[in-house]
């Protein structure tokens, strides 16, 4: 029996290369299992050409029904998820990173997990989960600096791998959490679990099987671990001064 819908919000930056053959990849899988579907990707003012695809699909293969949200400029992953999310019209949605490191399959756990909770998140660091090849070393010296920040900061105990990108939400979590996120780039994954503990919505930690890709990465290694350590402080300084609590239910 299939499921009634889904939203799959794919935000772009960089993946011209990529993006028309993991879209199918999402639009095949998603045809078997749901009766209405949509697929939303946010393209986030990259210089390569992915708008363009996407443009192309779009004009060349409307039965996929994709939308299409581009922004002109480069504003990070985090507006570009928020703008989906909120543009987004099925429950749940999901969002996933283009590069469908963590595939598409595993969606069916993810369904199985958000019947009984609001949130169902990936984590590369739980138990179970399976690496087709060993993460870069300067990626994981970021992850762990940046975990042990957020526990610091936020106190995020909970969550081992708050930035794995791909994470299933109840639409009206999603709404409440992402209407009142304040992070713009990577840091935002952070924010959302942050608040989403502060309002009590019940998360899943799944394991995941995390897939190689040969290209190269997108992260800086200067820049966005300073970004990210401003960004926890900005999420700490809201916090404390109420900013959470005017908009929370």
């Amino acid at each position: 029996m299939k499921h009634p819908h889904i939203s799959v919000v794919i935000p772009c930056y960089k993946e011209a290369e990529v993006i028309e053959r993991n879209t199918l990849s999402v639009h095949g899988f998603l045809s078997s299992r749901f009766e209405r579907f949509e697929i939303v990707v946010v393209t986030d003012g990259s210089p390569d050409g992915t708008a363009e695809v996407i443009e192309r699909m779009i004009l060349d293969r409307p039965e996929l029904g994709l939308v299409h949200i581009r922004f002109d400029t480069n504003r990070g992953k985090g507006a570009a998820v928020r703008a989906g999310i909120l543009g987004s019209r099925y429950d749940p949605v999901l969002f996933a990173d283009a590069d469908l490191t963590i595939p598409i399959g595993e969606l069916d756990e993810f369904m199985s997990a958000i019947s009984q909770s609001d949130l169902a998140i990936a984590s590369r660091l739980a138990p179970g989960s399976r690496f087709e090849e060993p993460a870069p070393w300067y990626r994981v010296l970021m992850a762990r600096g940046f975990h042990l920040l957020q526990i610091l900061i936020l106190g995020n105990f909970e969550f081992s791998d708050t930035q794995c990108g791909f994470k299933l939400l109840r639409r009206s979590a999603a709404l409440d959490l992402f209407r009142d996120l304040t992070v713009d780039r990577f840091a935002f994954d952070a924010e959302l679990l942050f608040l989403a503990r502060r309002r009590d919505y019940r998360v899943a930690i799944l394991p995941v099987t995390v897939k190689r890709d040969p290209r190269n990465t997108n992260v800086r290694i200067v820049r966005d671990p300073l970004e990210m350590l401003f960004s926890l402080l900005r999420i700490r300084w809201n916090s404390l001064t109420g900013k959470y609590d005017r908009s929370a239910n």
